[in-house]
C-alpha cells in the first residue's frame, strides 16, 4: 500500500489535535475597572493552563516530528501498520482532555497522575508503531539501516517510562511529576536536534 494517504491523514489529525489544545485556554473575565495590575493577575490565574498546554504541545510536536522521520524511512505500508497508526492517533486525540483537566486541577495529585498515564499510553502506542516497522523490514526503504531503527525504537520507551515515573511521583509531590514531565520533551528535542539523519 502507498504511504502518502496515511501520512496526509495523520498530519491532518495531529494538526487538529494541536489546535484543540489551545482552545481550552479561555480569556479570563475581569470585573470592574481594567488596569495593568488586574490584567497581570488574570494572566497569572490561568498560568497552569499555559503550562499544561505547553507540555502537551511539545509532546505532540515531538510525536509529529518522529512520525515524519519514521515514514521518511519506509517505502510502503500494510494493513497492520494502518491500524497501529490509527491506534497512535486514537491515544493522541485524547490528549486535549487530560491537558485541560491538568490545567483546571493543577495542584492535585490525581490530575497530575492522570495526565502522565495518558501521555505514557501515547508513547507506548508510538513504540508499537516503531517496533512493528523494525520487525517487518520489507516495509523499509532498501537504504534504511534496520539496526539503527531498532535502537531508535528502544529509545522511544524512554518517554513512556518517565511519564509513568512522573505519574507515580505525583503522589509524593506534584513538583516532582512536573519536573519529570518537562524533562521528557527537553530530552527528545535536544537529541532530536543533534541527530544527523
Amino acid at each position: 500500500m502507498e504511504k502518502n494517504r496515511l501520512e496526509a491523514f495523520s498530519d491532518g489529525v495531529i494538526a487538529i489535535i494541536i489546535t484543540l489544545l489551545v482552545l481550552e485556554i479561555k480569556v479570563p473575565h475581569i470585573d470592574g475597572e481594567v488596569n495593568t495590575q488586574k490584567i497581570i493577575a488574570a494572566l497569572v490565574s490561568i498560568a497552569p493552563k499555559f503550562f499544561s498546554w505547553a507540555l502537551s504541545f511539545f509532546m505532540l510536536l515531538i510525536m509529529w516530528v518522529n512520525h515524519h522521520r519514521i515514514f521518511n524511512e519506509i517505502d510502503k505500508t500494510n494493513n497492520t501498520l494502518l491500524w497501529l497508526n490509527g491506534l497512535l492517533l486514537f491515544f493522541m486525540s485524547f490528549v486535549p482532555f487530560p491537558t485541560a483537566f491538568l490545567g483546571d486541577y493543577f495542584t492535585q495529585s490525581a490530575s497530575t497522575f492522570f495526565f502522565g498515564i495518558c501521555l505514557m499510553l501515547v508513547g507506548i502506542a508510538f513504540y508499537f508503531l516503531r517496533i512493528y516497522i523494525v520487525k517487518n523490514p520489507e516495509l523499509l526503504k532498501k537504504e534504511s539501516n534496520v539496526g539503527h531503527q531498532q535502537k531508535l525504537a528502544i529509545k522511544t520507551l524512554i518517554g513512556p517510562a518517565f511519564y509513568f515515573i512522573g505519574a507515580i511521583g505525583s503522589f509524593i509531590s506534584v513538583i516532582i511529576a512536573y519536573i519529570i514531565y518537562v524533562a521528557v520533551p527537553i530530552y527528545y528535542i535536544y537529541f532530536g536536534i543533534k541527530r544527523k539523519d
